[in-house]
């Protein structure tokens, strides 16, 4: 085999951690981001795709099967918004024969903005398409975010969820929420609130949070998601509803959710009905709400002990389509399918048995945009030619994430559907990526469970060591990494990770664990981690640990846990309560006493109630579990890192672990503590990516090899 020069922290060799690797942190750092916000726009599909080399997110777009990938703004633009901190859906695409109308939130200002943008199909000389501004610049003080953008029910405007921040004011307003507001606002197309703030009309209020906004295909209703604090909207959620009347939701009403309930996506079914997802049973399944008069009524159409959903991160993501041809919709129980549920017959259709992943980007299954008359916008995945195409974001074990269109129709008469298939590249040419010839370099995740007392089954991803120059391990179990996820309420891939391939690729074994908290496995298993973080994401992650040193696959001496966010919070708490580690690498919460109100963003700011407790009544269970409050516990070395400019967690989180650390063992048992100015929750740039992983190395060498 070819041989390859060692990156940084590692020492060639045959003991395992110390394989040489092609895989290097710059690589990592380099990839493009996984696409995001799939959509059909009749013959094409859209989406987004990160370019950590720039720092923007660019919007791209594909004509049809076996077409290049071509960007559709210039390199002065960068597609996103902050709503709810995280993002929200940035575009819309209203299609025409030679030219669209683009929609879209500009990440640099926040603003929505037009162009128009020729055909994929069209003339070649187009000019490059020039954007103007929807909405006004923000004045000093506040910061507007718009997101979910639709056609409104008078096609010279566009509806979307307005997101308006004031500045803190004084010590007694540093509480996000009481400063943040959201609105379903109408934006004129022709540019008239540019310059004009009062141009821009509130449709709808209900909720402090509001989510995917649905205007029925008459426009004489709006169906969208609604949630109030403390809840997050996993756990309970609106699904609501209101007449328009001159351009305004009038007496809004709840058809589905309320206590313990959870709604995280309608879509119109027809003008008098919807399909939903929610909870009620335990699952997220999915059912039809029947609207008549003042009245609703809801059932459950497709009852399984699965997941047909996601859990709301971003405004307006999706996670199932209405199409002709059936609704098609995603099932998890760890893998996932991506299903055509008919409802005529109630068969259900395999459409992607090669995929594994469909919950990528937070918007896994995009709808089209049919642009109709005056009477509204078309949703839910109806195709221009009459048939039914959704987009999604798909990804395997073998396989990274792709853009994949599904065009759909039925055989007349028989209910059976016809599915052609497109798999779209997310680069903008063809030439053959370098992530090719890694092949053999990348690690196989294996779907394996761990029984934990309450007679759980905790879920788990092990990748082994994988090199093709070593293809057997030659020093027995190999060094192991026990990687958490954030969230918490989130969940592994199973899919191909440059990311853990440079690990595998060392010698490392990497297990990614589904602790109690995930999504996918159904409400009782995300509700063990209610108040009870700290605890049973540590005793999950402990159990993998155990399950793999027993099995011989891991070196019990040799065991480091790495996580960002609430993975952060996860490995600081077990190095913190547990010996069972030799090293970590975090960037995290450290304190959930401080995480919480003005310590950090509105959407999150009592998620730490549920998490934890409730403040002052509860402050024994948090400083119990609270890695700063336990930080003399920490005794083995840790990597730390954060962005400077994380709203969501905030440098002092970091700094003041750091600090105590120091305190209680002197300076050095922080391996290294970086911080990034430019870099937010998590990490975009390319070079930030590769300094974070160059430092991770280099403290696994040194802890685990000696080097």
């Amino acid at each position: 085999m070819t041989e390859f020069t060692a990156s940084a922290g590692t020492v060639s060799g045959t003991r395992s951690g110390a394989w040489a690797s092609p895989i290097t942190p710059e690589a990592v750092g380099a990839q493009e981001g996984t696409p995001t916000w799939p959509s059909v726009v009749g013959a094409e599909t859209w989406w987004c795709s990160s370019d950590p080399t720039a720092s923007r997110v660019r919007l791209l777009r594909c004509a049809g099967p076996g077409t290049p990938a071509q960007e559709v703004l210039g390199a002065a633009w960068s597609v996103g918004n902050r709503s709810l901190g995280y993002g929200g859906r940035p575009f819309l695409v209203l299609p025409g024969e030679a030219r669209h109308r683009l929609v879209f939130t500009h990440a640099a200002d926040q603003r929505l903005y037009l162009v128009d943008v020729a055909a994929s199909r069209g003339p070649a000389d187009a000019p490059t398409p020039v954007p103007v501004p929807l909405t006004p610049a923000d004045p000093d003080g506040v910061t507007t975010a718009y997101a979910d953008p639709i056609l409104g029910a008078d096609p010279t405007e566009v509806w979307c969820v307005r997101e308006v921040t004031r500045a803190a004011s004084g010590a007694g307003l540093q509480d996000p929420a009481p400063r943040t507001s959201r609105d379903i606002v109408a934006v004129p197309l022709s540019g008239a609130a540019a310059d004009d703030p009062g141009a821009i009309r509130v449709v709808a209020r209900s909720h402090h949070f509001l989510s995917g906004i649905r205007l029925s295909p008459d426009a004489s209703r709006l169906a969208w998601i609604g949630w109030n604090h403390p809840d997050m909207p996993w756990d309970t959620s609106d699904l609501m509803v209101a007449r328009i009347r001159d351009g305004v939701a009038v007496r809004p009403r709840r058809v589905l959710g309320g206590e313990g309930v959870s709604v995280p996506q309608a879509e119109w079914a027809d003008a008098r009905s919807l399909y939903a997802m929610a909870d009620p049973d335990g699952w997220w399944n999915l059912h039809r709400v029947e609207l008549a008069g003042e009245s609703a009524r809801a059932s459950c159409v497709l009852r399984v002990d699965a997941e047909c959903s996601h859990a709301i991160w971003r405004v307006g993501a999706t996670s199932f389509a209405v199409t002709e041809a059936g609704v098609v919709l995603r099932q998890s129980r760890g893998e996932e399918t991506l299903q055509l549920w008919d409802p005529a017959t109630g068969t259900v259709t395999d459409l992607a048995p090669e995929w594994t992943s469909f919950a990528l980007g937070h918007s896994t299954v995009g709808h089209s945009t049919v642009q109709q008359g005056a009477g509204g916008q078309g949703v839910g995945g109806q195709g221009a030619a009459g048939h039914g195409a959704v987009a999604v974001v798909a990804a395997g074990p073998t396989e990274t994430a792709h853009p994949v269109r599904f065009d759909l129709a039925s055989v007349r008469g028989a209910h059976t559907p016809v599915v052609t298939v497109s798999r779209h590249t997310t680069t903008t040419t063809t030439t053959t990526t370098r992530g090719d010839r890694l092949g053999p370099w990348h690690s196989v995740p294996e779907r394996r469970t761990v029984p934990v007392p309450g007679g759980w089954e905790v879920p788990y991803l092990y990748y082994p060591p994988t090199n093709p120059d070593h293809p057997g391990r030659r020093d027995g179990a190999a060094p192991l990494l026990i990687d958490v996820h954030g969230g918490p309420t989130n969940r592994t891939g199973g899919t191909r990770s440059l990311e853990i391939s440079l690990f595998t690729s060392r010698g490392y074994a990497v297990a990614s664990v589904d602790y109690g908290g995930s999504t996918g496995y159904g409400r009782a298993y995300r509700d063990r981690l209610r108040h009870h973080w700290g605890r049973v994401d540590v005793d999950d992650s402990v159990a993998v640990t155990r399950a793999l040193a027993e099995a011989g696959l891991a070196d019990p001496l040799r065991t480091a846990i790495r996580g960002g966010s609430a993975g952060g919070w996860t490995a600081l708490a077990a190095l913190a309560h547990t010996d069972v580690f030799c090293c970590g690498s975090v960037y995290p919460i450290s304190d959930p006493l401080t995480w919480s109100g003005g310590q950090t963003h509105d959407f999150e700011s009592r998620y730490v109630e549920t998490l934890v407790g409730v403040l002052p009544d509860d402050e024994d269970r948090h400083r119990a579990v609270s890695p700063l409050a336990n930080a003399a516990r920490i005794t083995v070395p840790f990597v730390m890192l954060q962005g400077l400019d994380d709203t969501i967690c905030r440098p002092d989180q970091a700094r003041r672990l750091v600090e105590a650390v120091d305190r209680a063992h002197g300076p050095g048992l922080c391996f290294r503590h970086l911080e990034f100015p430019g870099e937010g929750h998590g990490f975009r740039r390319a070079a930030t990516v590769a300094a974070a992983l160059r430092a991770e190395l280099e403290l696994y060498a040194q802890v685990m090899h000696g080097s």
